[in-house]
């Protein structure tokens, strides 16, 4: 109750800004429909997406085919506020205040467990109840010096994978479009970082960004601090990104009872596991004509016990939840490659169709070596009624293998099949 009287008091504050000053926007986009999941836990409308998309972790007979209301099947369910104010010779002061929420039932997102029914499965998007959990941000920006933001951000291969280099950029059908396990950030909550200051400059087709978050830990400058930066080039037919991320205890959260979704959990309850995270990320994408586009590329993913685990275990909540329980990871490296086009049948018609394969090397946990590959086949096809709505149908397959299907009793297999309406305003 508390929350929905706050967004409604940010709603009446912006109708009044909007009067006072130029350069305030409400915008937002509603996107839901219908999907269909083999090997899934119950829909659960609080999660981002209605259920996981890259395969569930509970074993069998507490999984099956599952049918319900998917939210943000392309684009994830959202409204914001953002503005500027003219400072004179090119200056501008910015912000921007942006709310994902569930279409399905209008809560906000949450999506650090998805489920009921005793049937749970965890999936660490960054997003987990906060108001303005997407970007909450203000900065400034001059012609000659770039742009500064400070807040909420995106994490910088987060800006590259979701700004036009993966092929099927969908939510719900895209590993690494969906931030719960191979997106920007990985299987941690990094997909968007807290704390942080972030500087974006051009030199004319060129962009470079540097992102530093801060701890704030006492006596420990580097603890759960963040440092990533990224370079590329793109011009009319032709881009190429790289990024470079190193972050200090970032977390993973989880279900505290059992992962495997076997037992009922502590209520508004997590586990969290802390890593430090490592990343390198090049991407590609070449437009052979103005209707075919051909992208591609690569992330390394190096997980390690976090560097200061004894500051993270004295945390009690995290987010909106309890903390119930806390560990150190693991060592553990993925390696992500992807490949895929875009193509315009028509003027209304557009096509997606992307390879995703994820090889994870051996990594000890507990004296056992896991390793395993994870492989997702995607298409999607989307119809325009309008510039600023239209239909699609989308489809993925995910087979896993090795430690990745988690071993005998867990499904390996996945297929995720929609249909739904997007409407932007």
């Amino acid at each position: 109750m508390k929350k929905s009287l706050i967004a409604f008091a940010a709603l009446s504050a912006v109708a009044g800004m909007a009067q006072a000053q130029d350069g305030v926007q409400l915008y937002g986009v509603l996107d839901a429909g219908v999907v269909q999941a083999t090997n899934n836990a119950d829909v659960s409308p609080t999660f981002v997406t209605g259920v996981v998309p890259t395969g569930n972790l509970a074993k069998a007979p507490n999984v099956g085919t599952v049918l319900g209301v998917m939210n943000g099947g392309e684009s994830a369910t959202r409204w914001g506020i953002k503005g500027s104010e003219d400072l004179g010779q090119g200056r501008k002061a910015f912000f921007v205040l942006e709310s994902g929420f569930s279409i399905a039932n209008g809560t906000l997102n949450n999506a650090g467990l998805a489920g009921s029914s005793n049937v749970f499965s965890a999936a660490d998007t960054s997003m987990n109840g906060q108001l303005f959990g997407r970007q909450a941000l203000v900065g400034l920006s001059d012609p000659h010096y770039g742009e500064l933001q400070i807040g909420r951000v995106y994490n910088v291969s987060t800006d590259i994978i979701t700004g036009g280099y993966d092929p099927v950029n969908f939510q719900m059908f895209s590993p690494i479009n969906f931030s719960g396990v191979y997106g920007g950030g990985g299987l941690t909550d990094n997909f968007r970082v807290d704390n942080s200051l972030k500087y974006i400059k051009s030199f004319g087709n060129y962009k470079f960004k540097y992102l530093h978050s801060f701890g704030g830990i006492s006596n420990s400058y580097g603890a759960r601090s963040s440092d990533q930066a990224s370079f590329g080039y793109e011009n009319n037919r032709f881009g190429v990104q790289a990024a470079y991320e190193y972050t200090h205890d970032v977390s993973s959260l989880g279900n505290p009872a059992d992962l495997a979704g076997t037992s009922t959990p502590i209520p508004n309850a997590v586990s969290a596991q802390f890593f430090d995270l490592r990343s390198f990320l090049l991407a590609g994408k070449y437009y052979i004509n103005q209707k075919f586009a051909v992208k591609g590329g690569y992330e390394l993913m190096m997980y390690s016990p976090a560097s200061n685990y004894n500051s993270d275990k004295q945390l009690t909540s995290i987010y909106t939840y309890t903390l119930s329980a806390t560990s150190q990871g693991y060592n553990k490296t993925d390696n992500v490659f992807w490949l895929g086009a875009d193509y315009d049948l028509t003027s209304r018609i557009k096509l997606s169709a992307g390879y995703y394969y994820i090889s994870q090397l051996p990594g000890a946990v507990n004296g056992t070596q896991l390793n395993g590959t994870d492989r997702y086949a995607s298409f999607a096809a989307e119809y325009y009624l309008s510039k600023r709505t239209n239909f699609y149908a989308a489809i993925m397959n995910d087979t896993k293998s090795g430690a990745i299907a988690a071993g005998t009793g867990y499904p390996s297999t996945f297929d995720t099949y929609g249909v739904g309406i997007r409407h932007m305003f």
